[in-house]
């Protein structure tokens, strides 16, 4: 007999930018939960005609996935703080599952669209939460990030994967307190959005999930190289779909699922600033592509001299 599939539940938060991402993290979940129902709950502003297209075709694929979607159209009552950087509105969307979510999904895992899944979720799907609203992973860089927010106990987690208790959740009218916490510290102590807020909120009161369900990489550092977990987190702004993302283990990871995924003819990003120009002259370089990687530092060199270059 076969064994009863489960029903797991995840949630992506995510605007026009993150759709085929997103297309990516799931094809990912798909080939590694063949065994499991994934119902995967897209909350979004905006999404490009052809992602939401390749996101249907996606469902259609595999008997174990269905998608649901729900449109933001107001945004009425939330406050979002968007520090600058590479961080955007969609990241506080992953508040607004309790709400918007029918009250029959009691639990969800949340994940951003820049993982990959290499394992089994049922484990974390099944963690017990010990009466708590969430579990996650703690952060790399936790102890600056408690004494910037003021967190008394020492324990902050990174908000990219959230084991979440949808029920208490809405019994605790977190969506609320978390709106009112960023509109009162606001712009004051925030440096990663969402995360600052849930920390603050709910100050070390979470269950610690094992590391290998957010296994944080960084480009071209040796967090890079810890491939053997269940859940790859690209942090940091610079991401494996960019042309200047350093070769890696990681990298290959990622492009691996492109492939496999209805966005396999996804090509590497260009940056847009003397930074990743500089960056992507270097890694060609590093490949041996000599005169692509001097293209890179000439048009660098045209725009720094502009009219001197005549």
């Amino acid at each position: 007999r076969r064994k009863v599939a489960e029903q797991i539940h995840i949630g992506f938060g995510i605007d026009k930018n993150f759709g085929k991402f997103a297309g990516v993290t799931i094809t990912s979940l798909v080939h590694n939960n063949i065994q499991h129902d994934l119902n995967i709950h897209i909350v979004y502003d905006q999404l490009l005609p052809e992602d939401m297209e390749r996101l249907k075709k996606t469902e259609q694929l595999y008997r174990n996935l269905t998608l649901h979607f729900y449109q933001i159209t107001s945004t009425e009552g939330m406050t979002f703080v968007v520090p600058p950087g590479h961080i955007t509105q969609a990241m506080y969307y992953r508040y607004l599952f309790a709400d918007l979510l029918p009250k029959s999904v009691k639990r969800l895992i949340y994940m951003d669209a820049d993982i990959i899944c290499k394992g089994e979720l049922l484990p974390l799907w099944q963690t017990d939460l010990q009466g708590r609203v969430l579990g996650a992973v703690r952060d790399w860089g936790e102890e600056k990030s408690c004494v910037r927010i003021g967190l008394k106990n020492g324990r902050y987690f990174n908000s990219g994967v959230l084991l979440m208790d949808l029920v208490k959740w809405r019994q605790q009218k977190l969506t609320q307190k978390l709106f009112r916490w960023l509109e009162q510290v606001g712009t004051t102590k925030i440096l990663w959005g969402d995360q600052d807020a849930l920390n603050g909120v709910i100050d070390g009161d979470f269950v610690e999930l094992p590391k290998i369900y957010n296994g944080i990489v960084i480009n071209n550092t040796t967090l890079n190289e810890e491939l053997d977990v269940v859940l790859v987190h690209y942090i940091d702004y610079i991401k494996p779909w960019h042309i200047y993302y350093m070769d890696s283990n990681a990298k290959e990871l990622y492009w691996e699922y492109v492939k496999k995924s209805l966005w396999s003819d996804m090509k590497p990003m260009d940056g847009k600033t003397v930074h990743t120009a500089i960056m992507t002259a270097r890694l060609l370089h590093k490949q041996g592509k000599y005169a692509q990687s001097a293209s890179y530092y000439e048009a660098l060199l045209k725009y720094f001299l502009k009219d001197k270059y005549e």
